[in-house]
């Protein structure tokens, strides 16, 4: 249902629709048809961020990261779009063509307007401005004219923008520009340019940054190399001030001869014990008596061996406070040698001593001894040795945590000396290397590029048709018109009796409409259609069981919707089936019936005065009660009990009183008629929307209840397959 009333109204604009493209099509063709042929020139740009083999100090271990890739692409493509590199282009065409006898373009109008002078003139800032790489100053007047006269030739920096396509080929280490115009050797002289310039001065920017780093960085090797000498010289002063020559090489010596002392010191003291316990072992084999008769016996030998083992003893303490210097050493194996010799003595001389068996052990006591006593007189050297080389490192901590101090300063000065040295030192070979940025090939003159005059006119038509085509269906969505029975009885919820045909002609007699034949289709379906409404009018007023007439009230919601026409075309209806009807033009405000009656007999006079006999024409079974018009009502005219009798007394006298009634608009006045109407019908003209006033009448309507028949849709577009049915 959507669809077909959407595509009613695309037939109704169909003149639209078809008129539409095609003017859009004529224009399209007019103004394209000149336009001049395009023709593209490209190149390409090698920059050597991608290429290990163009990186002088590149590391090709460690590939690059692709975000630092996308960067530096984006600065290279905003550098190229630069002012100052777009203004050399500019000046290299304007110059050109000032002194070239083939220029690029034709001279503009302004460049026209220029005497001789002005043209040296404005070549020779053009000239001076390209030489120095400096922007035109749009503050001075002169040079905001020369810029004016670069954008008349389509030569500034915006209009060769437009036609300038720059952008990096995929992932590849190439940047493509592409330049289009009418002229193929200026497509190709503005790539050329563009990359010349480009190149300059990238390459001009980079030598100067790396200048500046260059001189940043030799003073910040200076500085470093300074703060390393200097700490290096702190840690010799203080050496030299404490007499310290290898602080580690000293601390270690002392640590290992310290653990040898003690080391020494253990074996003492296990030597002491092994000695005691050997000694006790022996002492306890010999009673007291052999004890008196052995020492008796050896008594002036054992004086000597006493002598000789003190002298061994004092030797051998000289030697360890010596730190075992190898002259006491000698003495010690000398004396010990005399300690052997006076016991091998003593052993002889008592040979035939019946206790000679037991010589033997006194010989080891005595030895036992001997040791026993040399062992616990060198514990208490090496004790002493110990604490000296314990206090010697106690005085040496203090200056071991000074001289780290220092080398860790020393260590970190080293370290920055040494990054910063190599940046230079890199930053030094990458000065002395040119530019990675190559252009590819040269631009050649561009080739032209297919017409699309030909796409243009069929777009601007095929654009044009769906622009319609859209502003139809917005207006289809937001279209609120009524034009059918279904779509009134939809939006009022009240019933439709049937929709009455617009005719178009001029001098159709409605009060004949339903008697005579008629000859056009439209009052063909006209009368076919008033039949149907007149036999659902019959069905209402037929409910009501009388033997008298019934009163049938017709209003709208609005003037001039043709309820006079419904109420003449009712009535010449209810004519054909020989029934006697009277016609009462109640719209005082616009007595239209009245006027057309042939004879005149007035509404006014049949209240106030006696009953009057009102005719009817001798072949028709139609009487007229009109009206003198006025601004009074219905009441204002009569009293309501004196209005009712005169109305029975119609109703006794007519099968049928249609009674024409101001339209609902004018509340009142249609409801004091309606007061005394048995069933009422409302006119609605087609193609009309309902509105909030229209809805407080629709409102007004339903209220009546039973007394309301329904909704006559009138004025209705013809089809010819226009036709009753059911709502």
């Amino acid at each position: 249902m959507e669809l077909n009333k959407f595509l009613q109204l695309l037939y109704r604009h169909r003149f639209i629709l078809i008129a539409v493209p095609v003017i859009a099509f004529a224009v399209t063709y007019l103004l394209v048809k000149n336009l001049p042929d395009q023709y593209v020139s490209q190149t390409d740009l090698s920059t050597g961020i991608i290429d290990p083999s163009k990186q002088v100090l590149g590391d090709e271990k460690n590939g690059i990261q692709e975000s630092q890739v996308n960067q530096k692409f984006s600065n290279l493509l905003s550098i190229i779009r630069l002012s100052k590199v777009m203004d050399q282009v500019s000046y290299s065409l304007i110059i050109h063509d000032l002194t070239d006898s083939h220029p690029f373009r034709p001279k503009s109008k302004l460049l026209k307007q220029l005497n001789p002078t002005a043209l040296a003139h404005a070549l020779s800032v053009y000239q001076t401005k390209y030489r120095l790489h400096e922007p035109l100053n749009l503050n001075d007047i002169d040079e905001a004219g020369l810029n004016r006269v670069l954008a008349a030739q389509h030569y500034d920096e915006e209009s060769l923008k437009k036609d300038l396509l720059i952008y990096r080929s995929e992932s590849s280490d190439f940047i493509h520009l592409t330049f289009t115009s009418e002229q193929p050797q200026l497509s190709a002289f503005v790539l050329n340019t563009l990359c010349s310039e480009f190149i300059s001065y990238n390459t001009a920017d980079q030598q100067s940054d790396k200048i500046n780093a260059n001189r940043f960085l030799q003073k910040l090797v200076l500085q470093k190399q300074d703060s390393m000498n200097a700490k290096v010289a702190a840690l010799r002063n203080y050496k030299i001030k404490n007499q310290i020559l290898d602080l580690k090489d000293q601390s270690t010596l002392l640590y290992s001869q310290l653990n040898d002392y003690r080391d020494k010191r253990l074996q003492a003291e296990k030597d002491i014990l092994s000695y005691n316990s050997a000694i006790a072992n022996i002492s306890s084999r010999f009673d007291p008596k052999d004890r008196r008769y052995l020492e008796a016996s050896s008594s002036k030998l054992n004086v000597e061996v006493a002598q000789t083992r003190d002298n061994l003893a004092s030797v051998n303490n000289k030697y360890v406070q010596s730190n075992f210097n190898p002259r006491y050493k000698k003495s010690s194996d000398s004396l010990q040698h005399v300690l052997d010799e006076q016991l091998n003595q003593v052993s002889d001389k008592y040979a035939v001593n019946p206790l000679a068996g037991k010589e033997n052990l006194v010989q080891e006591k005595v030895k036992m001894e001997i040791s026993r006593d040399m062992s616990r007189s060198g514990l208490r050297n090496l004790d002493n040795q110990i604490g000296q080389l314990n206090n010697q490192l106690k005085r040496i901590v203090p200056f071991d945590a000074a001289i780290q101090s220092y080398e860790r300063d020393i260590e970190v000065a080293t370290k920055e000396y040494t990054d910063v040295e190599n940046k230079y030192n890199q930053s030094s070979i990458e000065a002395d290397v040119n530019s990675t940025i190559k252009q590819v090939e040269i631009a050649m003159p561009g080739t032209m590029l297919p017409s699309k005059k030909l796409f243009l006119v069929l777009l601007s038509a095929v654009l044009s048709t769906v622009f319609c085509l859209v502003v139809l269906f917005i207006l289809f969505l937001t279209d609120q018109t009524i034009r059918m029975p279904l779509e009134l009885a939809n939006a009022t919820q009240i019933p439709v009796l049937g929709q009455l045909n617009l005719i178009r002609a001029a001098d159709v007699d409605f009060k004949r409409i339903g008697i005579n034949r008629q000859s056009t289709i439209e009052l063909q379906q006209f009368k076919n259609l008033l039949r149907s409404i007149r036999y659902e009018i019959d069905q209402e007023l037929h409910q009501t069981e009388t033997a008298e007439g019934m009163v049938l009230a017709v209003t709208s919601l609005n003037a001039k919707e043709g309820k006079s026409l419904v109420v003449m075309s009712l009535a010449s209806a209810y004519a054909m089936t020989n029934k006697k009807v009277l016609v009462v033009d109640g719209n005082f405000n616009n007595p239209s019936l009245t006027l057309a009656a042939a004879e005149k007999v007035y509404l006014e006079d049949f209240l106030a005065g006696d009953d009057l006999a009102i005719r009817s024409p001798e072949d028709n079974l139609i009487s007229m009660l009109g009206n003198s018009g006025g601004e009074q009502s219905l009441l204002e005219k009569s009293t309501e009990n004196n209005i009712r009798s005169k109305i029975d007394l119609l109703k006794k006298n007519f099968d049928v009183v249609i009674i024409e009634t101001e339209p609902l608009n004018l509340m009142n006045k249609a409801k004091e008629w309606i007061l005394f109407a048995d069933k009422v019908i409302a006119v609605f003209e087609a193609n009309q929307s309902i509105d909030h006033n229209k809805k407080l009448h629709i409102g007004y309507l339903k209220n009546l209840g039973d007394k309301l028949i329904g909704l006559i849709m009138n004025k209705v577009i013809a089809k010819p397959e226009l036709e009753v049915k059911q709502v």
